[in-house]
């Protein structure tokens, strides 16, 4: 029982119809691609913490000395980080970091950006 539909009826469009109507197939593969894009910035785009700051040894070097990352966290990424209240202790071969609850979040992801979270064992302050 299909009813076909009258002239008037077709044109009718509701506006995403006529949208992709318009746009056709080349627009909307245009259109899906700008998404992807936009989606990928949005995603991987950050500001960076400590401007021009990297590790001065490999994520190897410190996993075998916990009490040089624990030295480098307190007298280089700390200070520049003083929004966030953090401390770290060389502990079982890994560093226990305290970061206040407020900034837990940010604080963990500042010190992840430049040190792998194999090294840490973080803890809320």
């Amino acid at each position: 029982m299909d009813e076909k539909k009258t002239p008037e009826q077709q044109n009718n469009l509701t506006a995403g119809q006529a949208f992709v109507k318009t746009i056709r197939p080349a627009g909307m593969a245009l259109f899906l691609l700008l998404a992807v894009l936009v989606t990928a910035i949005c995603l991987t785009s950050g500001r960076d913490p400590i401007p021009g700051y990297e590790a001065p040894e490999t994520t190897e070097y410190y996993a075998a000395h916990p009490d040089a990352l624990a030295a480098e966290l307190e007298a280089h990424v700390f200070p520049a980080l003083p929004e966030y209240t953090m401390s770290a202790q060389a502990s079982d071969g890994a560093v226990a970091v305290t970061i206040d609850s407020d900034h837990f979040v940010a604080g963990r992801a500042a010190l992840l950006r430049y040190f792998d979270e194999s090294l840490f064992d973080f803890q809320r302050g």
